[in-house]
């Protein structure tokens, strides 16, 4: 390849550091953790939805290599969202152009959005195990291990970080909201409001308008993954279907996936349905919650729940809120913030299972008996002592034969570990 690209991708090799515009200053929770996996041998992947920062955050890691005063030419960037090549050629014109030898140098590789590499798995494998001073940081806008046989390909020598839209602890950091003020509700539930309208995709925060907030969720995320990414790694026949499945769930936030009533639906094979139902998932759009079973057969069997995985997504798809409807997109946020995967329903239905504690969104004006009964009969049920009622205003605790269930506002929930 033409060395005058590699320069182009890499110009600290002149510079010395990063551009201030690339390596942006807000670090994200979990850039730490990633950070930490620098010095070892593993391989490191950033997966997750287009425009939540992965790109920033490889910059981030750079541009604290430089300055820990490693040469900047032992720092190799590519991004496959520009441009076209194999590996393989990468490392050949770099090698050529640096005069590196792998086996005598440590040499950062960072490899940008790698999932548009034709065999990419074979080819990082291949360089992984021949140079073991080879670091390799890839990043992928899809899960990047959907293919059985790239887990097969890189068992063992990769560690994986998803990266989610920015949670509400971030987005008060982002805004330099400092911590000390997190306890005042006047403060911190107006901003929580706006969180939960707009969601959690940082270049979003500043927009005031409406409309330029949409098309940006439109244009520069759903639409690339839909029409763009998806249909390529998987060779789709109908993207627009897609676009209709993630609409039909983003306005039915917790609606209950029924693979035969939406074959009915839209006419469509219940197996073609489920394959795309599971695209949207592994591309990060959705979340599919199972229903909670101590058996996992039974959870595997039973009809899933399906939320979009930003809040953004129901808003750009509604154009009126519905008296009541929040509550739902306080139910989505509150699946996004802790990954969850488990309901429960049975004669009463719970919203979410989390290390076995039920929690129940309740944003109402006012917490009712019956509001604990779900809590009650799952607590009753499984043995477990405790449960929690996400709220509106409410606060405090409410003791049971069956345990206690905690009550709390839903910002001061958000900003909880």
């Amino acid at each position: 390849m033409e060395q005058s690209k590699l320069e182009e991708f890499n110009h600290w090799w002149l510079k010395g550091k990063v551009d201030t515009d690339l390596a942006l200053p807000f670090k994200r929770d979990v850039y730490r953790e990633i950070e930490k996996q620098m010095s070892k041998r593993f391989m490191v992947a950033l997966v997750g939805l287009r425009r939540v920062g992965k790109t920033t955050i490889i910059y981030q890691l750079i541009q604290d290599l430089l300055e820990t005063k490693i040469d900047p030419t032992d720092i190799l960037f590519f991004s496959f969202d520009e441009d076209r090549a194999a590996i393989g050629e990468i490392l050949d014109t770099y090698r050529e152009l640096n005069k590196k030898d792998f086996r005598e140098k440590r040499v950062y590789v960072f490899l940008d959005e790698i999932q548009k590499c034709k065999n990419w798995e074979n080819e990082i494998k291949k360089y992984y195990d021949l140079y073991p001073k080879l670091k390799f940081i890839i990043s992928g806008s899809e899960s990047l291990f959907i293919k059985r046989k790239t887990k097969e390909t890189l068992a063992g020598r990769i560690v994986e970080f998803v990266l989610m839209p920015f949670t509400f602890k971030e987005y008060l950091h982002f805004k330099n909201i400092k911590e000390e003020e997190w306890k005042y509700e006047t403060k911190i539930k107006p901003l929580f409001l706006t969180f939960a309208e707009r969601g959690g995709f940082p270049e979003t925060f500043s927009f005031e308008s409406e409309r330029d907030f949409k098309e940006y969720i439109r244009t520069l995320v759903v639409d690339k993954i839909v029409y763009k990414d998806i249909p390529r790694l998987f060779r789709l026949e109908d993207p627009e279907f897609l676009r209709v499945l993630l609409e039909l769930i983003s306005t039915n936030p917790g609606m209950y996936i029924d693979y035969q009533s939406l074959s009915k639906q839209f006419g469509k094979d219940r197996r073609v349905i489920k394959n795309y139902i599971s695209y949207l998932k592994e591309s990060f759009l959705i979340l599919l919650l199972g229903n909670y079973r101590k058996g996992s057969i039974t959870t595997l069997r039973k009809k899933k729940r399906a939320y979009p995985a930003d809040t953004s997504f129901i808003f750009m798809y509604k154009t009126k809120m519905e008296e009541g409807f929040f509550g739902r997109v306080v139910e989505t946020l509150a699946v996004n913030k802790i990954g969850a995967t488990t309901f429960w329903k049975n004669w009463h239905e719970i919203d979410i299972i989390a290390d076995d504690i039920p929690i129940e969104v309740k944003y109402q004006e006012k917490i009712r008996p019956e509001d604990f009964k779900p809590l009650l009969e799952f607590m009753r049920k499984f043995k477990k002592k405790e449960g929690i009622i996400i709220s509106k205003h409410e606060e405090g605790k409410k003791t049971f034969a069956e345990g206690r269930i905690k009550l709390i506002p839903a910002w001061k929930w958000m900003l909880q570990n």
